[in-house]
């Protein structure tokens, strides 16, 4: 009998010092969330970052005019390899180093006078989406080797993204096209129209390998209606139904993708294998909100920027071993508008 009880006391102890140990591997490391807040479209805008944990503000930076508000474009904040792009600007888009978590040593990306509204960052450089066209600058250079017309350039151009061979841009007014890569990264060829996509309003995508996740937020042909495309090349290869409201926005690391739907006031999100998803979840997490917009992810942290209260917030949730979030923090921005969210290492790392 007591040594019955003694092995249950072990289990029940065993067990409470997992629970411990995951809640405090939960968040081991911390992260910082970025959005760029300003008073109004077209006045100065700043780059505000925040420590997911304590909400503490890391770090402000100056950056240009703004053009956009929330809800209008995707991927105005960009980062690969130590390098962070921002866009949103007039004439012109800003390009840092990231040292010790700290953004530094920008310099101005030229856009020949048009205003940046999203960008993208590869091995090779940077990719910059104006409303009429989208440029590339090699690693070094601020002027553009490379530019392409958009098909449409009917002020609707929303976010840009990269897979292996290609970069995609999307318009509002119902556009996916397609831009051929060159081996360093030119834009080696004209866009072209991807197959097969329903006519609706498309705003963020996202690339991961050879595969682009395209939300379109509202059908032609019932406005209440949002779907989440999967395209390879030029044509769609997965159509994803979801029973949430104004897919808008979406983001990956590693292949992990979040969709935020503020028209339900949900985010999904779901796992892609070589041909699409392999698993996908409507509703993974539902903010309390008037919005959701850009977001962000980087090691099991999904970054958000949203509207809580009538004010720009900052949301985080972890992301498990499952498609489902949990629930991490919530931050004011502190400035009246703010567009993007970006996801970086903590200061000192």
């Amino acid at each position: 009998m007591h040594l019955k009880r003694s092995l249950v006391l072990a289990a029940l102890i065993g067990a409470a010092m997992a629970v411990s140990a995951t809640s405090q591997a939960r968040y081991r490391t911390s992260a910082q969330l970025c959005s760029v807040g300003a008073t109004d479209v077209g006045q100065p805008g700043t780059l505000i970052c925040k420590d997911v944990l304590s909400g503490a503000t890391t770090q402000t930076i100056s950056v240009g005019l703004t053009v956009s508000a929330a809800g209008a474009i995707g991927g105005s904040l960009s980062r690969s390899g130590g390098r962070v792009l921002v866009t949103n600007q007039v004439a012109g888009a800003s390009l840092f180093r990231v040292v010790d978590g700290y953004l530094r040593a920008p310099v101005i990306l030229q856009t020949g006078g048009d205003n940046s509204l999203s960008g993208a960052l590869s091995d090779r450089g940077a990719y910059v989406l104006s409303a009429t066209a989208l440029r590339f600058y090699p690693h070094g250079q601020t002027e553009p080797t490379s530019i392409r017309p958009l098909l449409r350039a009917d002020g609707s151009a929303a976010e840009v993204t990269l897979t292996d061979n290609y970069a995609y841009v999307s318009e509002k007014s119902g556009s996916l096209e397609a831009f051929r890569l060159g081996p360093d990264g030119r834009l080696a060829g004209p866009g072209s129209p991807v197959a097969g996509i329903d006519a609706g309003v498309i705003v963020g995508i996202t690339g991961y390998q050879d595969l682009v996740v395209s939300p379109i937020a509202h059908l032609a042909s019932n406005a209440a209606q949002a779907e989440v495309p999967v395209v390879a090349g030029v044509n769609q290869v997965q159509l994803v139904p979801t029973k949430e409201s104004a897919a808008c926005w979406t983001a990956n690391d590693d292949g992990e993708v979040c969709v935020s739907n503020p028209g339900s006031m949900t985010v999904s999100c779901g796992r892609l294998g070589p041909n699409g998803f392999e698993s996908y979840t409507s509703a993974a997490a539902s903010p309390v909100g008037e919005g959701v917009f850009d977001l962000d992810m980087r090691q099991g942290f999904v970054g958000i920027q949203a509207v809580h209260g009538g004010v720009p917030v900052l949301l985080t949730y972890s992301r498990g071993s499952g498609d489902f979030l949990t629930f991490v923090s919530e931050f004011g921005i502190g400035t009246a508008k703010a567009v993007g969210a970006l996801l970086l290492p903590p200061v000192g790392r």
